[in-house]
């Protein structure tokens, strides 16, 4: 259920100087990659191939305030097995992540102790995987179907919640910034007090056998080409919110590896997007909606929905261009109630039905 996690333990000057010192000398040694980003951090590609990237922080506030940190991108499941680009982390692997993640530290470790100058610093704790605090953490599920590519259409059809909007990106083909061809990729963003935006959370839903192909990625799992991953990436705010609301502490990596925490995030998020109903052709949804025991006025309205989402070919598209939002956002509720999504399958498929992907 946890693809990805970004977290950051806090470095005073003295251990940031020791740290940056130790992952150059290795990285060097090593012949990897330690390098200045444009934001002023320090890449480290020493733990690359275990699913961990490195990364110095160093940022004067002002005033003689400063906040530096070893911040850490890392995917579970690859630190465990550096070619599995496909399964997720949950409970299961708890044990099995923090000791694949204390060896993977171990070097660092050993030549940090064995510099004399460091002997005066707090104990070395960069290898215990809970001594680290969450600043995004990425939630997903990989839903197996042989009809992946035919989900994948309808789903670029889905809504797009209030508060969020769509990647784009440039076609040079049609001159124009488009959505990529091959997810379902929205996000939401904050505006600080400073007036800056920031991404808060991210969804995107996407083709993993196809994003593996395009970049290039081992893969010896063979359910990975017909697998659409559904994906919620939680941002500060929103990890900040899942502390509070499920008691969590504000330091420690694998509280986040609930399954019930990871299943309330994905479920909630699907719902507004994709939906739960079932994918019906238009003719075999309006037949559906008639046969139902419901007022005639409600028949109406959610047969006349379903007949804008067809027409727009798609529920985002349709949102933009009704007056009454809200009466809109009501009957595509309603349908989905009935066991019905909204976006329906075009005729010329050949295939008048596919079952809801929600499992959660």
């Amino acid at each position: 259920m946890l693809h990805t996690v970004h977290m950051f333990y806090k470095l005073n000057y003295h251990l940031y100087s020791g740290v940056f010192e130790v992952l150059q000398h290795l990285s060097n040694r090593q012949n990897t990659s330690f390098y200045k980003e444009k934001d002023e951090t320090y890449h480290c590609h020493l733990l690359l191939k275990q699913g961990l990237r490195l990364i110095l922080r160093y940022v004067e506030i002002g005033e003689g305030i400063s906040y530096s940190a070893l911040e850490i991108i890392m995917n579970p499941i690859r630190l465990l097995d550096g070619n599995d680009y496909y399964q997720l982390a949950d409970e299961r692997y708890e044990a099995a992540i923090i000791k694949a993640f204390k060896k993977a530290f171990d070097p660092i470790r050993k030549a940090f102790v064995s510099k004399k100058g460091n002997k005066y610093l707090k104990p070395f704790m960069l290898d215990l995987l809970n001594a680290y605090s969450v600043k995004r953490v990425d939630y997903a599920v990989n839903l197996y179907t042989q009809h992946s590519k035919l989900y994948m259409e309808l789903i670029r059809r889905a809504n797009i919640p209030d508060g969020f909007q769509q990647y784009v990106i440039f076609n040079p083909t049609s001159k124009r910034y488009e959505p990529p061809e091959n997810s379902f990729y929205i996000f939401s963003k904050s505006q600080s007090k400073s007036k800056n935006s920031h991404v808060t959370l991210t969804v995107n839903c996407y083709d993993k056998g196809i994003q593996m192909q395009e970049n290039e990625l081992p893969c010896n799992d063979y359910r990975a080409s017909n697998t659409i991953r559904f994906e919620v990436q939680c941002h500060y705010n929103k990890v900040y919110q899942t502390i509070r609301a499920n008691g969590l502490n504000r330091v420690g990596f694998t509280q986040f590896l609930n399954q019930g925490i990871a299943c309330s995030i994905l479920r909630s998020f699907f719902k507004k997007t994709i939906g739960i109903g079932d994918y019906y052709t238009l003719p075999r949804a309006r037949q559906i909606i008639q046969n139902k025991k419901i007022g005639a006025d409600k028949k109406a309205a959610l047969l006349r929905t379903l007949e804008m989402v067809n027409a727009k070919r798609g529920i985002w598209k349709t949102k933009d261009a009704v007056m009454d939002k809200g009466e809109f956002a009501k009957c595509v509720k309603q349908l989905h109630e009935l066991g019905i999504n909204p976006v329906t399958i075009p005729i010329k498929w050949g295939v008048d039905y596919l079952p809801s992907l929600f499992e959660l």
